[in-house]
């Protein structure tokens, strides 16, 4: 599995490794191995809680990460390497959010669609990689059935997408649904034959 590097968190393990030994600290007594130094200080041997903090501080960033590796590897696991390749360019924290979502993932056959100028346009700042993931991002877990009975879906990147059915065929915006329900921390992916660029 794709994990990140803690590199990546060092304010986020800074603010919880300080939490942790704050807390454990006022809950010292002299029992714990503190000692009071006669003038209203208290010393306190940290040396054993080292592991515990960085025990706690991984445990915790693993979890942050989770959905971020999460989604990047099932879209490989699902051959959809293309699109996990463009999603390693960016924070995923900045795409799912915390709560759950629906991701549209253009399969690799969607990749060919575009030309040259307009793939080199969206490789070349991951600001717009993010912009246009956002464009395929839902908020909430949108069922097939979500999907099919709606006229309209509005993406995170805020742009309003018409939804048509036609048979079995669904079309969001100018894409083809062509495989659903694939399932992943938080949320759900549904392959498009195409991308959903940003106007």
């Amino acid at each position: 599995m794709h994990t990140r590097s803690d590199a990546r968190h060092p304010k986020l393990r800074g603010t919880i490794a300080a939490g942790f030994l704050i807390a454990v600290l006022a809950a010292c007594g002299s029992e714990n191995g503190a000692v009071d130094l006669g003038d209203g200080t208290v010393a306190v041997d940290v040396t054993e809680l080292e592991g515990d903090v960085d025990s706690v501080v991984d445990d915790f960033v693993d979890e942050a990460d989770s959905s971020s590796a999460d989604l990047a590897q099932t879209l490989r696991d699902n051959g959809l390497d293309s699109a996990a390749g463009i999603v390693d360019q960016i924070d995923v924290a900045e795409l799912v959010g915390d709560g759950e979502f629906t991701f549209l993932a253009p399969n690799d056959e969607a990749f060919t669609s575009l030309s040259a100028d307009e793939m080199a346009d969206l490789l070349s700042d991951p600001a717009q990689i993010l912009e246009t993931l956002r464009n395929h991002s839902l908020d909430g877990t949108q069922s097939p059935t979500d999907l099919t009975t709606a006229a309209s879906v509005e993406t995170r990147a805020g742009e309003s997408l018409p939804v048509t059915v036609n048979g079995d065929t669904v079309m969001i915006g100018d894409v083809v649904v062509v495989t659903t329900d694939i399932e992943v921390g938080g949320g759900v992916i549904h392959v498009v034959d195409g991308f959903l660029l940003p106007s």
